[in-house]
């Protein structure tokens, strides 16, 4: 299922704040913040396989219960009545509530994790609806930045190289929903008058000017300060960059490695093709 929008839910400001207020006092996990670059990626499981709270890593849950509540969940009752209201409970296998703040992504693909996992029991889709975001939250797949407004439903394909960029101390907090791939007559947002797969709306997608020979060579200065130590805030720098400017196909990848490339550390290369190894192809430890 390729990126798109589907629809568009109302949401009640009071209550959502309530629960939201509330989440702040339960445990959030920063599993999976390797993949972001200067921050943390926060998340907390409201429904998962078993209704287990668990730790955040999706690997570690058994997949062969039923989806559930968590207890977690159990305590955001707005949250579990919009969850409840707008999707197949039958087929939805985890959903977390996700803050980010100040904060870009790797460019990576998911799911690569979960080869070992059965097909019917494993994550095969992704939605997102924002619940609280603003204009300095993008998203990108491939070369295409683009933006989810407050409410909306979104399918991603999380399966090709894609990131996220929080450049703004507001915390954007999602719900993301993945589901399991198995046969129904049901469809997986329930809400009546969900548009059909048209892709990424052109109104939703950002234009950006693209990255002169004069930008490139400035990325490319980074290599005189570029160690072991500074390899993270680099790739802070150049991932902005992507979502400001068009450099066009895996800008960020490429861009890093020929940094890495003119560097004195001869570590930094290594490090930099395994991390695009383990982000973008498999998902085996990074050595």
């Amino acid at each position: 299922m390729r990126t798109h929008y589907v629809a568009e839910t109302s949401l009640d400001d009071v209550r959502l704040s309530k629960d939201l207020e509330h989440s702040d006092s339960l445990p959030w996990s920063e599993a999976h913040s390797d993949y972001v670059s200067r921050g943390a990626y926060r998340s907390c499981m409201l429904w998962t396989p078993g209704g287990a709270d668990g730790d955040g890593v999706v690997t570690k849950y058994d997949h062969r219960q039923p989806g559930a509540f968590t207890e977690y969940g159990n305590q955001l009752p707005y949250l579990r009545e919009l969850i409840s209201t707008v999707v197949d409970l039958d087929r939805l296998n985890f959903v977390r509530l996700a803050k980010v703040q100040n904060s870009v992504a790797m460019p990576h693909r998911d799911l690569l994790e979960l080869s070992d996992i059965p097909d019917d029991t494993r994550n095969a889709h992704r939605a997102h609806i924002p619940l609280v975001t603003n204009e300095n939250c993008l998203f990108s797949e491939g070369n295409t930045v683009y933006r989810m407004r407050r409410g909306e439903i979104w399918f991603l394909d999380a399966s090709v190289i894609h990131s996220l960029a929080v450049l703004s101390t507001e915390a954007r907090i999602h719900l993301m929903l993945d589901f399991v791939n198995v046969p129904s007559e049901k469809p997986l947002i329930t809400i009546p008058g969900h548009s059909a797969d048209a892709g990424i709306p052109e109104d939703r997608m950002v234009k950006r000017p693209p990255v002169t020979d004069a930008d490139r060579a400035s990325l490319l200065r980074l290599a005189d300060v570029m160690t072991m130590e500074t390899v993270d805030e680099i790739f802070s720098i150049v991932i902005k960059k992507h979502y400001r400017y068009d450099g066009g196909d895996d800008f960020v990848w490429s861009t890093m490695i020929d940094i890495a490339r003119a560097c004195e550390d001869t570590e930094a290369l290594r490090h930099i093709e395994e991390l695009r190894r383990y982000f973008t192809i498999e998902r085996s430890p990074c050595t």
